[in-house]
């Protein structure tokens, strides 16, 4: 059983996500504050911290040093990108916005520990070899919710960053060469949107031409151009409240 430490100095948060990892089958010890974490327990003990970036005295990204590689899961109600970038910059694993979801909780501490325990098995990656089926079955339990395969180090990044950019209004663009699934990635932030029950369009730009991309993208009323026999509407309007 994963033992997880939470360092937060909200008692109601603290209970509760306490309460919300037991239900879910971890062993959970809790801390005010750093300090208290330091004090009470052997950091580098635990298989996972979850921590709120701001507490009395050292902020929770100090127990990334003390951590001495156990990763750490930062929290924060101050749901600015700066924080969080700045978080994972000093070594943070990743970081959730508070009031978190409790599904997104379970489903990044899930995937953070199965990442450590791969990370820990990699030495053996030879034996591992004969059981393919369990280590698939396990990963597309974690991933099975974005619809892309993928079990190396880069893609469980990239479900990282698709999970954690869905569920905001944030303006994504998307890069990569033809044929690298950009259009997966964005399918995959749609449906774990909040838009997900509106529709999603895919538009190629490239493959209209100049003189009609307007009427494409915006539409246009009957009699609008020579040609418009009826009224049409246009992409942005079929997206609307979606992507």
């Amino acid at each position: 059983m994963s033992h997880i430490l939470i360092v937060e100095d909200e008692t109601i948060i603290r209970s509760a996500l306490r309460r919300l990892l037991e239900r879910n089958q971890y062993e959970v010890s809790e801390a005010g504050s750093v300090q208290e974490a330091q004090e009470r327990f052997s950091i580098p003990s635990f298989d996972l911290i979850v921590s709120d970036l701001r507490l009395p005295g050292a902020p929770g990204t100090e127990l990334i040093k003390l951590a001495e590689g156990t990763p750490v899961l930062i929290m924060t109600s101050y749901a600015s990108l700066r924080s969080a970038v700045d978080s994972m910059k000093m070594g943070a694993v990743d970081y959730i916005a508070k009031p978190f979801d409790h599904d997104e909780m379970l489903q990044t501490v899930a995937r953070i520990l199965h990442d450590r325990q791969q990370a820990a098995a990699a030495p053996a990656e030879t034996s591992r070899s004969a059981t393919p089926a369990a280590d698939a079955t396990t990963e597309d339990s974690i991933n099975g919710d974005l619809g892309i395969i993928g079990r190396c180090g880069p893609m469980q990044d990239l479900f990282g960053k698709i999970r954690k950019v869905a569920p905001t209004d944030s303006n994504v663009l998307i890069q990569g060469e033809s044929g690298t699934g950009k259009e997966l990635v964005a399918r995959a932030m749609h449906n774990l949107s909040r838009r997900a029950k509106a529709p999603m369009i895919s538009v190629n730009c490239a493959a209209i031409p100049e003189t009609l991309i307007e009427s494409e993208l915006f539409g246009h009323e009957k009699g609008a151009f020579t040609g418009a026999a009826n009224q049409r509407r246009g992409r942005f309007e079929q997206a609307d409240g979606g992507t």
